[in-house]
């Protein structure tokens, strides 16, 4: 039997858009099932979830989207939490996908799904870590010298997603292409952090201009900004006759007002 294309379409916008695969399972789950309860061994959500999956990798063959879920049978099963750890055959695929649901009401899902994805709501200040962070692409680095691809990239530590990348050039070094990548991105909402050299008083004053928060490390490539710090905030010293002496305090509050405004 010859099988054609799948019979849905997964029509995506031109940029690219980061979405959570558990809300597109709950959106799936709404999907009307018109198969007969008897005999039933697989769920249509997860199913559909996979089929999608294997569209967005470029799988349109009934053939390959089968062969594609066969060969991450482990890795879907843990991912769906599937009770059983296998994959539908090529032909279960093309009952399931062809008389287990409504097309026209697959494909109207997916179309108001991915339309939320473009304008998601804006998160609470300090709810979302984006970190920054730089590396050398391993194998990169040719004989004879040391410096490979080098790739300075934001990404969400909590869900291991880089959400946007760009390439250090020779000349350049990563205090230079920290704000490049940082302009790619929506920072509303945002913690920023990195590495004590992304302590950089322009990188700051960019992030707050976008709507966005930062937490940096303080070391000693910044000998007078670590002395500062640990002056601020170590306990108030007092004279013998119990005097708090304050004025360095408060002119070292001052200097930093100052240099933030600035």
């Amino acid at each position: 039997m010859q099988y054609s294309t799948l019979n849905f379409k997964v029509e995506l916008p031109k940029q690219e858009i980061l979405f959570e695969v558990g809300s597109l399972y709950g959106r799936l789950e709404e999907l009307e099932d018109r198969r007969d309860c008897r005999g039933r061994i697989y769920e249509l959500a997860p199913l559909v979830l996979i089929a999608i999956l294997a569209k967005l990798m470029g799988q349109n063959q009934l053939e390959a989207i089968a062969h594609w879920a066969k060969l991450r049978t482990t890795e879907l099963c843990q991912l769906l939490r599937l009770e059983k750890e296998r994959m539908p055959h090529q032909t279960t695929w093309g009952r399931i996908l062809g008389e287990g649901l409504v097309v026209e009401e697959l494909e109207e899902l997916l179309k108001e799904f991915f339309a939320e994805q473009l304008s998601p709501e804006i998160p609470e200040r300090g709810q979302v870590v984006l970190s920054i962070d730089g590396k050398t692409l391993r194998g990169t680095i040719p004989k004879g010298q040391s410096q490979g691809v080098h790739l300075m990239a934001a990404y969400l530590p909590q869900l291991g997603v880089v959400l946007a990348q760009v390439a250090v050039e020779n000349k350049e070094n990563e205090i230079v292409a920290a704000p490049k990548v940082l302009a790619q991105l929506d920072l509303r909402g945002l913690v920023v952090t990195g590495d004590a050299m992304q302590t950089q008083r322009e990188l700051s004053v960019q992030i707050v201009a976008g709507g966005g928060d930062y937490l940096w490390l303080v070391k000693g490539n910044q000998p007078q900004l670590q002395t500062d710090l640990e002056i601020l905030f170590e306990p108030e010293p007092t004279s013998p006759g119990g005097v708090v002496l304050i004025p360095l305090i408060l002119e070292l509050i001052g200097k930093w007002t100052r240099d933030t405004d600035g």
